[in-house]
């Protein structure tokens, strides 16, 4: 059954998260030496996730997950799609951030199809828009979405979509912003028929959009909407395009911001190096939950621990390889820093029972063995406040032939896992002293590469006990002179 849905309504498939198979095995591997590209935090982002006062903590709430893209009304208020939101003041907002802005220009018109005023109209209200865009100064900007579902909100009464909106408007675009990205056709779900015309169409009439994008409503059908893209792209002879999901959820959004519905998705995205997506907005009481990270009352829920997790992440992102790609079932996304020398692995999805990761091409700087703690966190629904993650296991593995496999018991397909690896104990420095070291101040940073401080060193001191008084967890830390050439140094604390 397909249901429509007002407001940011898009069409939603209604199948339900089914049931996974309980005490099942799953074989998951992760190649840690194939790096697909730099780490990005693609899928880091939200449809109406931020508005002009929510969320109220930007850095703590936002800033902490390193975002890469929000959705956002073009204008806000009364006559418009929505009352908060609007690109230009979130913009203001998120300064700090990694985050950018990408503007949903049909969202200057209210109703559900959207009640277009004409073509002229919307050039004037758009040219008003991009005009103010460049006078605010700011370039945390993304570009331009033309239009918000045309498969389920262009009136065939006001023509043709391709050559009465998206053509004119890309002209418009280009000679106001030449150098800014037009994003399109924003499509609810991916239809082959409908993207073959409209880029026939575009490449005819040299419009092609900067970046594609459509939205995906459960992962499990991804793959293979993206093969059928870019097979798509390869006989019309036009890209690669960079790939924008600039919505995506469960089939029913019910598990909006699910840790272990989001894991599939993110892992997909990234194995197919999509350049940014957004969780959906849906059923919520109102925008600037992050797409149903945040609870009503603008909490932290399971879901937001899960993408701290993937901003955490620096490096490159890994190859990782699921039982079944064409599924929602259990999958991962994973980096490597090898400056920082610590590997994260993020797994989920709709399967519960034991995932037996197998864990390759693990880099020789590892050492002999390695360190694996495995974490996980928790989500009831939308609207449960979760507290943080939890630490089940610190187990040491043996590294055989660059390789090591690790157990997951996954309870519950709605939880999110983490394995994080860092090389063992053995051979790091405990005991050298300033005799061995130049006297002076040292940087310390944890594996994950968070700066903890600074600590004089001065003739004749043990480096690891004057780093011990510094930091306030035992574990291991990087070391570094606060000088250009200095080398990092790993000094492994105790506990106390």
């Amino acid at each position: 059954m397909i249901t429509n849905c007002k407001a940011i309504g898009c069409l939603s498939f209604a199948v339900a998260f089914a049931c996974p198979a309980m005490g099942a095995s799953f074989s998951l591997s992760v190649n840690l030496s194939d790096s697909l590209r730099p780490v990005t935090h693609c899928a880091s982002g939200s449809l109406y996730g931020i508005t002009e006062t929510l969320p109220s903590d930007i850095p703590g709430m936002v800033g902490a997950l390193h975002p890469n893209e929000f959705r956002c009304p073009a204008l806000d208020g009364n006559g418009h799609q929505h009352g908060i939101g609007a690109a230009i003041p979130v913009s203001a907002r998120i300064t700090s951030t990694t985050g950018k802005v990408q503007f949903l220009l049909s969202d200057v018109y209210p109703g559900w199809p959207y009640q277009f005023a004409g073509i002229a109209d919307y050039k004037s209200q758009v040219t008003s828009v991009i005009n103010a865009k460049i006078a605010s100064g700011r370039t945390n900007y993304d570009g331009y979405e033309i239009w918000n579902e045309p498969n389920g909100t262009w009136q065939t009464s006001n023509g043709d979509f391709n050559s009465a909106l998206w053509n004119p408007m890309y002209t418009l675009i280009r000679s106001l912003d030449p150098t800014a990205k037009i994003i399109g056709p924003s499509y609810s779900y991916y239809d082959n028929g409908s993207m073959q015309t409209f880029l026939t169409y575009c490449k005819a009439n040299n419009c092609i959009p900067d970046v594609i994008c459509w939205h995906q409503w459960g992962s499990d059908g991804f793959a293979s909407a993206y093969k059928s893209y870019r097979a798509l792209e390869k006989t019309l002879g036009i890209g690669p395009l960079p790939i924008s999901i600039n919505e995506y959820s469960s089939n029913t959004h019910t598990y909006e911001g699910c840790p272990g519905v989001s894991v599939p998705f993110i892992a997909k995205f990234e194995r197919d190096g999509v350049q940014s997506a957004m969780i959906s907005w849906w059923f919520t009481a109102y925008p600037g939950r992050l797409g149903s990270l945040l609870t009503a009352g603008n909490a932290k829920g399971g879901g937001w621990y899960l993408y701290k997790w993937y901003g955490d992440m620096t490096g490159y992102m890994a190859m990782t390889t699921p039982p079944n790609d064409a599924s929602d079932g259990v999958d991962a996304f994973a980096s490597v820093d090898n400056s920082q020398q610590y590997a994260s692995i993020v797994l989920g999805g709709n399967s519960v029972g034991t995932v037996n990761v197998s864990v390759g091409g693990i880099p020789a700087w590892f050492g002999s063995s390695v360190n694996v703690e495995l974490d996980d966190v928790v989500w009831v629904d939308k609207d449960s406040a979760v507290s943080g993650t939890n630490t089940l296991s610190t187990t040491k593995y043996a590294v055989t032939n660059g390789s090591i496999t690790v157990p997951v018991n996954v309870t519950s397909q709605l939880n999110g896992y983490r394995l994080y690896l860092t090389p063992s104990a053995t051979g790091i420095l405990g005991q050298r002293t300033a005799a061995n070291v130049n006297s002076g101040s040292y940087r310390i940073r944890d594996l994950r590469g968070r700066d903890l401080g600074t600590v004089a060193i001065e003739a004749g001191q043990n480096l690891q006990a004057a780093v011990a008084r510094i930091v306030t967890r035992p574990g291991i830390y990087l070391v570094r002179p606060n000088t250009a050439d200095g080398a990092a140094q790993k000094i492994l604390v105790g506990a106390r």
